[in-house]
């Protein structure tokens, strides 16, 4: 004879599942790599100074400020690389 009735099992059971699904998640969530950087680290990291960064933000370039009140720029590195290429061509 079971403690629990059939009915209790069942609830349980879909209650647990549901709060794996969710640790599952936001596990997923953690680990998606984040899509932008820093701008003075991107501008660094690939040698770009001031006037030819201003020319990719004039070419469509998107910069985002993540927190209100916040001075740090944060650039989609893909976008950027992309950007430099059709400025090359």
């Amino acid at each position: 004879m079971s403690i629990l009735s059939i009915e209790a099992e069942q609830e349980l059971t879909l209650s647990v599942l549901s709060h794996v699904d969710k640790l599952v998640e936001a596990r997923v969530e953690q680990s998606r790599e984040f899509p932008y950087k820093k701008k003075a680290d991107l501008k660094r990291e690939l040698s770009i100074n001031e006037a030819y960064y201003k020319k990719l933000v004039v070419a469509g370039l998107r910069e985002v400020i993540l927190e209100e009140n916040d001075k740090t720029i944060w650039v989609s590195k893909k976008q950027l690389e992309q950007l430099m290429d059709q400025l090359a061509e």
